[in-house]
């Protein structure tokens, strides 16, 4: 038998399931970056924090989910376990009204809950994105294309705007206004330290992002590109030079990626990143 329980204090569940996400640090960079994040700001209003133990009281899982976003799946379980956890998910969910828009799990637990989900509550699901996450230690030595990366600073909210709402749309699940966008952009340029563009001769053309920190890594995201100014090297380059700073800082990076890019693939790969699990992002239909 398995319990579920609801917790209110992000510190408070940050103690309880820090242990087990921390077994695979790099692989649930998201889950622990997402609760180093609420114990240090309120960027998260209502964040769902549900602690998964077994009859033993051992912490076996939890589910995090910052709405509108997908629910953060992680479990230490027996697939044939995750029956009983669904169920208890569902009965829950019920009680509080709640409704679920997708989940993001590693490839296999996001196969089985998705599945146990449409048994027991008959809906269906459809997979929005097979993912990689990767993990790098070391940048390799390879070729930079022409120009530099510089920090985003003040005075270039609109087009870092532009970029944020143009990447959302590329990739996430939830859209983006451009008041959202916007505000999403000043509290980059003002509240965090690892946002950059590349420029060449002083335009900017590719941008990079290092945030979620874990206790001995962080995470690369939002790398983006517009398409007047792909296949020259640009995202490499940035990712490559971002991905050294914070290796000064940090143990590791790690990031995400869309399986079914083989270029993107293929360039975190030739600049040091190496896969440590694949994972799924499977919405609720």
């Amino acid at each position: 038998m398995y319990k579920l329980t609801q917790f209110k204090d992000p510190i408070a569940f940050y103690d309880m399931v820090h242990s087990l996400l921390m077994e695979d640090e790099a692989a649930n960079n998201l889950p622990l970056g997402l609760l180093n994040t609420m114990k240090t700001s309120d960027k998260y209003k209502d964040p769902l924090l549900l602690l998964v133990e077994d009859e033993s009281g051992l912490v076996v899982g939890s589910f995090i989910m910052t709405p509108p976003h997908y629910l953060v799946s992680t479990l230490k379980v027996e697939k044939e376990e995750i029956k009983g956890i669904t169920l208890l998910l569902k009965d829950f969910c019920e009680g509080v009204h709640l409704s679920i828009p997708g989940f993001v799990a590693e490839k296999e637990t996001a196969l089985q809950l998705t599945r146990e989900w449409n048994h027991v509550t008959g809906a269906s699901t459809s997979i929005r994105m097979n993912q990689r996450v990767y993990q790098l230690n070391k940048v390799n030595d390879i070729p930079l294309s022409e120009g530099q990366m510089v920090p985003v600073c003040s005075g270039q909210e609109r087009l870092l705007a532009k970029w944020i709402s143009e990447f959302v749309a590329d990739t996430e699940v939830v859209s983006m206004s451009g008041d959202e966008s916007l505000k999403r952009a000043k509290d980059m340029i003002e509240k965090e330290a690892y946002v950059f563009f590349w420029e060449v001769d002083g335009q900017p053309v590719s941008m990079a992002r290092g945030a979620r920190r874990t206790e001995n890594g962080i995470t690369v995201n939002f790398v983006y590109t517009p398409k007047e100014f792909r296949k020259k090297g640009y995202a490499s380059s940035v990712v490559a030079e971002l991905s050294r700073l914070l290796l000064k800082d940090h143990s590791f990076c790690s990031l995400y990626t869309d399986l079914d890019n083989p270029t993107s693939n293929k360039i975190y790969m030739e600049i040091g990143y190496r896969p440590i699990c694949d994972s799924m992002m499977i919405s609720i239909v």
